[in-house]
């Protein structure tokens, strides 16, 4: 997943400078434990205490020195319930 983002990231700076942004679209526990490496916080968790649902978005900033900073949203907070409420959600 690291490799991935970074190949990403590199592509999109070439591309387009920097300041550029890139999407990347993966499963739950690869996203988790990208982001748990990019906070320094241990690989080991309780899978059921992840922020990371349905529609989120966790955001890597990435600058000179790596990633820089870890941002997470859930713009689809108010949808997600109700689609846990329906048969094989």
């Amino acid at each position: 997943m690291l490799a991935a983002v970074k190949d990403l990231a590199d592509e999109a700076i070439a591309e387009h400078g920097d300041g550029s942004e890139a999407v990347l679209v993966s499963h739950q526990l690869p996203i988790y434990v990208t982001r748990l490496w990019a906070e320094q916080r241990p690989l080991f968790h309780d899978p059921r205490s992840r922020e990371c649902t349905l529609t989120s978005i966790t955001s890597l900033h990435i600058g000179p020195r790596g990633v820089e900073a870890v941002s997470y949203e859930e713009p689809n907070r108010e949808l997600s319930k109700q689609a846990l409420a329906l048969p094989g959600a």
